[in-house]
């Protein structure tokens, strides 16, 4: 706060997500910085979480249709676009830290997973256009991509990938050490612990959606809300 105004900003907009939402003081955390700073915290709900993501994805991306979906730690949407507009969305809690508390160890995990994805189809219906990837996690396993390809350049936005090399950069987590993985990659440790958790989420995400091609936006939720204080 201190810093914006240093700059001279009108105002700053901050939403708090899953971790916020969940958190037994989340309600009492916004209160206290609200005293301490001044600054206005807005707790919102899965679906409009979902909602500000894919219209970020609309900003970065004009003209873009098909399936967004963004992980973040604790909770992972989706939200189909097409003309301009965001569609149907839903919300989940595959979000790799709450997967990674889950019991019943890996066969509890995929069974959860697959079980919530199975519901998610059914409440979107067909999605087999192209899927937008979103968060932190999918840009890591993108860089884990890059150098599986030796892919040249290190662009995030507008990442190209197939599913067939979804599967392959899966298998290549599995056989590879994930320090070394993590080294060459550019991936912080806490990012590179939670990556196997996503990857799961990911298999079955296009086991199930089946789409087209696949392609990471750079575009999120903060340009979503970008767009949404822009005059027409």
């Amino acid at each position: 706060v201190h810093l914006a105004k240093g700059m001279g900003l009108p105002k700053l907009t901050a939403v708090a997500t899953a971790a916020v939402r969940d958190a037994s003081d989340g309600v009492e955390f916004c209160d206290e910085v609200l005293e301490k700073t001044g600054q206005k915290i807005w707790i919102i709900n899965g679906l409009e979480e979902a909602r500000l993501s894919a219209q970020g994805v609309l900003l970065g991306w004009p003209g873009s249709y098909g399936l967004v979906c963004d992980i973040g730690g604790s909770s992972m949407e989706l939200a189909e676009i097409s003309g301009g507009h965001v569609g149907k969305r839903i919300s989940s809690d595959l979000g790799p830290l709450k997967l990674r508390e889950l019991t019943g160890g890996k066969k509890g995990r995929s069974r959860h997973i697959k079980e919530t994805l199975a519901n998610m189809s059914d409440a979107l219906g067909p999605q087999h256009n192209r899927l937008f990837l979103v968060g932190g996690s999918w840009r890591a396993f993108a860089r884990v991509d890059m150098l599986r390809c030796n892919y040249p350049l290190h662009v995030m936005h507008e990442y190209r990938m197939s599913t067939a090399d979804i599967r392959e950069t899966i298998d290549y987590l599995g056989k590879h050490d994930h320090d070394e993985i993590r080294g060459h990659a550019g991936i912080s440790a806490s990012r590179m612990t939670l990556l196997p958790y996503a990857a799961e989420v990911l298999k079955r995400i296009i086991s199930i959606f089946k789409p087209k091609d696949i392609a990471v936006s750079s575009y999120g939720i903060r340009e979503g809300m970008l767009y949404e204080e822009m005059p027409q």
